[in-house]
């Protein structure tokens, strides 16, 4: 039985269309004809795993055992979600966030006396993107006390969740962070070999994690988002699914609500409920 699991399981234009369909239904993710290859080597390792010796026999038991496909088509999302991040990426995001979004947040407490900020990081993959909203947040409340602070970080993946959730982070991982702010929010933790930082807990404990579809709707939110963080994850979707996903969006942003979107994005075609401030990011119309 071992020599059968060995090599490239080879997928056919039929199982690939299978899948490609149910990638589509349960996260909005339209896999074009060309990523056959990417979903077949992202899968082969799902094959082997469960012991079935092809494609063929993978989609007529996700077709054909109810529990075998509740199971399954979590690890299927977890395999085919695009998970590149880094601490810092797209800086200029940060710094909008510092100099222009914060202040304002400030200027406007002045007059309705709500000292209370929501983030909401909708694509929050192994974490380093809510942590570096939070580390801002607190080097720019630092000596301004009395703020209610919350991040909210969601994604389809429970296993990058769990990572963001440990926050541990491998020595590499960290070189965009500025080495004062790795001492200040960070622990360093080594067994003589290896160096992780581990996340400490003041940090951690603006942010709380999710797991959440971008395709469930209504968000079922407790509280209105001042700033909604959606960066380098719509380019997966197609129009139809762009267009739900912004109106979505829409209806969770306060008044005058920040939407950050990547930079090879753009809501132009797709939403007319933004003004466009620049850099890809956007604020809801009144």
């Amino acid at each position: 039985m071992a020599e059968l699991f060995t090599g490239i399981i080879n997928i056919e234009d039929k199982e690939f269309n299978y899948l490609k369909d149910l990638i589509y239904q349960q996260t909005g993710i339209a896999l074009a004809s060309h990523k056959k290859i990417m979903l077949q080597s992202r899968l082969n390792v799902r094959l082997r795993t469960n012991q079935i010796p092809n494609f063929v026999e993978y989609v007529k038991k996700l077709q054909t055992d109810k529990s075998f496909f509740e199971k399954e088509v979590l690890e299927i999302i977890n395999r085919v979600t695009t998970n590149k991040t880094d601490f810092y990426r797209e800086n200029h995001h940060f710094e909008y966030l510092k100099n222009t979004f914060l202040p304002k947040m400030e200027e406007l407490a002045k007059n309705n006396f709500k000292k209370k900020i929501r983030i909401w990081c909708s694509a929050a993959s192994t974490g380093e993107e809510p942590y570096t909203i939070a580390i801002t947040l607190l080097e720019y409340f630092t000596d301004k006390p009395g703020w209610d602070l919350k991040i909210i970080a969601t994604d389809i993946d429970t296993n990058v969740l769990a990572t963001a959730e440990k926050g541990s982070y491998k020595e590499d991982r960290m070189s965009p962070v500025k080495p004062e702010l790795k001492n200040k929010y960070f622990l360093t933790v080594s067994d003589g070999k290896t160096k992780e930082f581990q996340v400490k807990p003041i940090l951690k404990g603006l942010i709380e994690f999710k797991k959440l579809n971008l395709l469930e709707s209504p968000y079922l939110f407790k509280e209105q988002f001042d700033l909604i963080f959606c960066r380098n994850v719509i380019i997966y979707f197609d129009k139809p699914t762009q267009t739900k996903i912004f109106y979505e969006f829409e209806k969770v942003l306060s008044k005058d609500g920040i939407l950050i979107i990547g930079h090879s994005e753009t809501l132009f075609g797709i939403s007319e409920s933004y003004k466009f401030l620049g850099q890809t990011v956007y604020q809801k119309k009144s």
